[in-house]
């Protein structure tokens, strides 16, 4: 969903589909939207993940998406970049050390060698490792634990920070920022409305009410988003 489809969304519910008019501007409508998202920041778990060069110290100032490291992966194998001469993940080569691959003793002929070989690919295909990492949080940096070696490139998958709304993914978070943004525009509406009082008129604006709204649904939200927080994840 883009920014746009956000206002849309909150307007026709506040206005009943363009029946009531709005006090609050476009302008105002997408500020709303723009707060709701950097407070989303604060629960938002879903990950993605960047192919980056082999390095034991990776600046992270390099990739300001960034927000939090959950994993660090090889997606090649283990050696000097720009060769051919690399060793393979260490899972697998555990497998091929198990099943004696290598060994003159047990694997001469070639046939033999090469089953050995395809029964430890099939295993390695469902393993994989990850690698011990360091983020330093105040330096920007990342320092990965690579003992064999350097490969030619490492995927990191992280937690991105969102600027915009149009980079929530998932239809889950898509509802809670629509949630969120909502219950931020009743309070905004049901301020603006409150600004004055009257006396003595013959009907009543529903301000109180649409702020009580507001901020009941913006503590109902809140109180979910925490208790249902991924406590796995990094604090910043």
């Amino acid at each position: 969903m883009e920014l746009l489809d956000y206002v849309d969304s909150i307007k026709d519910q506040l206005t009943g589909f363009g029946v009531l008019e709005s006090e609050l501007t476009d302008d105002a409508y997408k500020r709303i939207v723009n707060t709701a998202v950097k407070e989303l920041n604060r629960y938002y778990n879903d990950t993605e993940v960047i192919e980056v060069p082999g390095e034991s110290c990776i600046d992270l100032n390099k990739y300001p998406t960034i927000s939090n490291v959950i994993n660090v992966y090889r997606s090649t194998g283990v050696g000097l970049a720009g060769t051919t001469d690399s060793e393979r993940d260490p899972v697998m080569m555990s497998q091929l050390q198990m099943f004696n691959f290598g060994n003159k003793n047990f694997a001469n002929d070639w046939s033999y060698r090469y089953s050995i070989y395809s029964t430890a690919q099939r295993i390695s295909n469902t393993m994989s490792t990850d690698l011990m990492f360091k983020e330093d949080k105040i330096g920007h940096k990342l320092y990965v634990n690579l003992p064999q070696g350097l490969p030619e490139t490492l995927v990191i998958e992280f937690v991105p920070i969102l600027r915009d709304a149009s980079e929530v993914k998932g239809e889950y978070w898509q509802d809670v920022l629509l949630r969120l943004a909502l219950a931020h525009a009743k309070v905004a509406l049901g301020r603006a409305r409150t600004r004055f009082t009257q006396s003595g008129a013959i009907w009543s604006s529903d301000g109180d009410t649409i702020l009580a709204e507001g901020k009941e649904e913006l503590a109902a939200i809140r109180d979910k988003l925490s208790n249902s927080v991924d406590l796995f994840m990094p604090l910043d």
